[in-house]
């Protein structure tokens, strides 16, 4: 079996369980999320120890998931505002870690790499919650849309770059990558966006063809964030949990770096 047909079928049921989770109910949307937080920041703290670093994982991954944990029950059942100042103790406690462990050497570094799993892994992850609630309910069109205009995207630039691509667009970071492709992949995830307003409404259309763009635009940068990070570390993928996509943080690379524009754009302009 190619590895094109691998990724197809590896997408396929993937997609199923997360759209699948996402539609059951609020819980399902949120388990199913909380678990890709956790796997793609162990893969993110995984590549650190490949470029010499030590981060203090079980630390990132606590803090992680309570954050993730307090923000979900807040908007699902009630709000928990004297429950959010857990988090400053909780984020402080890495600054003990290197007066503990002794034995570690470029604490700095530690501490760098541990904080910056957080704001880049599980942070865009936590902002898909005051999406989900925007309107004070959950709502599951929004997520599915962000999901779908994302997986357009990615794909149009795929299999347009293939086709057409010729202009580099970042070699030095990516060589694959081209703007023909890139704007292939736009052109989808802004066909996706307006289908989703004729399915789904929530927004005016225009506001779904701004996600649609913001989604595209940031999405390949951070894309190209996670090539550069692969290419200093001199490897292909984050991981192989995901047969024929790699990792966790692969997969999921695009929406780390458009998710806080989107969620920005849907709070402070819709």
């Amino acid at each position: 079996m190619n590895n094109l047909a691998i990724r197809i079928i590896t997408a396929l049921i993937g997609a199923t369980v997360l759209i699948g989770a996402i539609v059951w109910n609020a819980l399902g949307f949120a388990i199913v999320f909380g678990i890709i937080m956790l796997l793609t920041l162990r893969e993110f703290y995984g590549l650190a120890r490949k470029s010499g670093a030590n981060p203090f994982e079980l630390w990132g991954l606590i803090l992680g998931l309570v954050s993730f944990s307090i923000l979900f029950y807040s908007f699902e059942v009630e709000p928990l505002q004297e429950m959010y100042w857990l988090l400053p103790v909780l984020f402080s406690v890495v600054f003990i870690y290197p007066l503990i462990q002794l034995n570690r050497t470029n604490a700095i570094d530690c501490l760098a790499i541990s904080v910056l799993g957080l704001f880049y892994i599980a942070l865009p992850f936590c902002l898909l919650i005051p999406v989900a609630f925007v309107q004070g309910a959950y709502h599951f069109e929004l997520i599915i849309g962000i999901l779908f205009i994302q997986w357009a995207n990615d794909s149009g630039a795929y299999f347009s770059g293939k086709t057409f691509g010729k202009t580099k667009l970042f070699e030095k970071v990516s060589p694959n990558k081209t703007w023909e492709g890139t704007i292939g992949g736009a052109l989808l995830g802004l066909a996706f966006a307006y289908g989703f307003f004729h399915f789904f409404g929530v927004f005016a259309v225009y506001h779904w063809l701004a996600l649609g763009l913001i989604i595209s635009v940031f999405g390949t940068l951070g894309d190209l964030v996670e090539s550069l990070f692969k290419r200093t570390l001199a490897i292909k993928d984050s991981g192989s949990s995901l047969p024929g996509h790699g990792g966790f943080l692969d997969r999921f690379d695009s929406l780390l770096l458009a998710l806080p524009f989107a969620t920005a754009y849907i709070h402070y302009v819709i």
